[in-house]
């Protein structure tokens, strides 16, 4: 068994200090033309023979994947598409979405990933942002593209992947580049505002490679990772890409519970990595009693928060894995912070430490830093952090000033460094001059047996600027608390003027493709409510 640190690099990068980690990555890649891909043929080299990628009844080995990118990179040159140009690649989960995204890379282009739930309107805005000379998708979303109004969207003339063969290509050189230049763009969720375009490097993907499996625990060449999440985001460079540089193996799908369980019982899935929501979907489905679990040794969950309450349930799916909690942004390459699984249990709630190689900070509105128990805005820098914003200077200036991401996420320290989030910047809700933190008040919800998912967000009040309203979605709809029950349950478990004064019942919660929770409808669903007349502690 391969450790990933060592097979990507022969000299073992040890030690988790920052210092220690960017000088040898500095090392690693000073005055090389690496190009992200390079990881990927180099692991091909030393697994020819092993399965890279799972998909359906097709499976890769790594020759047959390095030969795949090379030949799917030769047809884009074929296509003129030369280094530095922007392709979109807008596909469903499948083998053939990480060979066209590799084989982007391959040819020195930069790769454009397109959320797959997105309407034409949307898309628009990306294709405008980024003006691709190649869109790469399938017929069904081709159909909607070449019949929008958007003019944007019109004059593309789609490539379509429906039926593409992925067996091996002629070998070919990989264009080297420079590590600094321009490998993909993620477009942030688009919680709050227009999405903006986070541009990665090829240094900041081999960093990522380098710096999360180990942080994530899953960072062997045996690990057999379920990769479920869409591809389109970020999470693919944190937990499904990096497994491709060590020499593991993807089994790759679209989440549905029942197919995961399949997916988990046919290939003997160890790794399973997901959002919380999917795993406590996972915990309570009448299904997870007809599969084994055993031989899943590690769940890595994030992009929303994990209850502490709910930690026992997945825990109870999967009794021999290490659970391991992080968070980051699209702008980190997916990780900043991880919990380690250790301290799973005793330290629930946090978000963990720095990942090797990334610095943190927790400040107030000057940048000064705050003391340990003080909430303030998380900084990090780091070699996975983004370039820059495409096409937005401005933006890029705000986020990016003095050298460190400031994430908006704020949060404050324990007294042993252990971060715990607390709420977004621009979710916080102030009422009468009281700061009130949505993650505090939904962990007291959480706590009530006939809640299964919550959401807090402000709402509008001529005294107080702010009053909290709570979205719940009933355990069992058949029997709903009332609003005044759920409004007692939190009078034992919080301040008075942290209460909720209005609880909205919902059957489901608006969510982004990974999980996030959009609280920009919520709070429209709020505003709507007030302006019909519903008075507070309506359900």
């Amino acid at each position: 068994m391969r450790r990933a640190r060592e097979v990507i690099d022969e000299r073992v990068l040890t030690g988790s200090a920052p210092g220690a980690f960017l000088d040898a990555l500095s090392k690693r890649l000073q005055g090389t033309s690496a190009n992200f891909v390079d990881l990927v043929h180099r692991a091909a080299q030393r697994f020819p023979d092993k399965a890279a990628l799972i998909y359906g009844a097709r499976t890769l080995s790594y020759a047959q994947l390095s030969g795949a990118i090379t030949g799917f990179a030769d047809m884009l040159r074929r296509l003129d598409v030369a280094p530095g140009d922007r392709v979109a690649l807008h596909l469903d989960n499948s083998d053939i979405h990480i060979v066209a995204f590799l084989g982007i890379l391959d040819a020195g282009a930069v790769a454009v990933t397109v959320n797959t739930k997105l309407v034409a309107r949307e898309i628009a805005h990306q294709v405008v942002d980024c003006a691709p000379v190649l869109y790469v998708t399938q017929a069904k979303y081709a159909a909607a593209i070449t019949a929008s109004d958007e003019p944007a969207l019109r004059s593309l003339t789609p490539l379509l992947l429906d039926g593409y063969d992925p067996e091996p290509g002629a070998r070919s050189p990989t264009h080297h580049c420079g590590n600094d230049e321009n490998a993909a763009i993620y477009y942030t969720s688009g919680t709050t505002g227009r999405p903006k375009g986070a541009v990665h490097t090829h240094r900041s993907l081999i960093a990522a490679a380098m710096q999360g499996p180990p942080a994530w625990e899953y960072d062997d060449s045996d690990v057999i990772s379920a990769a479920v999440t869409p591809l389109f985001h970020i999470a693919s460079p944190t937990w499904y890409l990096p497994v491709l540089c060590f020499g593991g193996t993807l089994v790759i799908d679209t989440y549905d519970t029942d197919t995961v369980f399949e997916l988990i019982a046919r290939h003997r899935i160890n790794s399973v990595a997901a959002v919380p929501s999917m795993l406590l979907m996972m915990a309570r489905s009448p299904g997870r009693s007809s599969v084994a679990f055993e031989a899943v040794r590690n769940v890595r969950f994030g992009a929303a928060p994990m209850p502490p309450e709910r930690l026992r349930e997945v825990q109870g799916l999967f009794p021999n894995a290490k659970l391991v909690h992080g968070m980051g942004q699209t702008e980190s390459c997916g990780t900043i912070v991880t919990l380690d699984s250790r301290r799973a249990f005793d330290k629930a709630g946090s978000v963990g430490r720095p990942i090797a190689g990334c610095s943190i900070r927790l400040v107030d509105d000057d940048d000064q830093d705050v003391p340990p128990g003080q909430v303030g805005e998380l900084l990090a820098r780091g070699p996975h952090i983004m370039k820059e914003y495409h096409n937005n200077p401005s933006e890029t200036a705000r986020t990016l000033r003095s050298g460190w991401l400031h994430t908006g996420d704020m949060g404050y320290w324990d007294a042993e460094q252990f971060l715990y989030l607390v709420d977004r910047k621009k979710d916080m809700i102030i009422r009468g001059g009281e700061n009130i933190y949505s993650t505090e008040v939904e962990n007291a919800l959480y706590a009530h047996p006939e809640i299964a998912r919550a959401a807090v967000v402000g709402m509008d009040s001529d005294v107080l600027g702010e009053e909290v309203c709570a979205f719940v979605v009933p355990q069992h709809p058949q029997r709903t608390p009332s609003a005044e029950e759920i409004i007692d349950h939190c009078r034992a478990l919080l301040a008075p003027f942290k209460l909720p004064q209005k609880v909205l019942f919902v059957e489901s919660l608006p969510m982004t493709p990974t999980g996030k929770i959009q609280k920009n409808i919520l709070k429209e669903r709020v505003s709507a409510s007030l302006r019909s007349g519903a008075g507070p502690g309506s359900g």
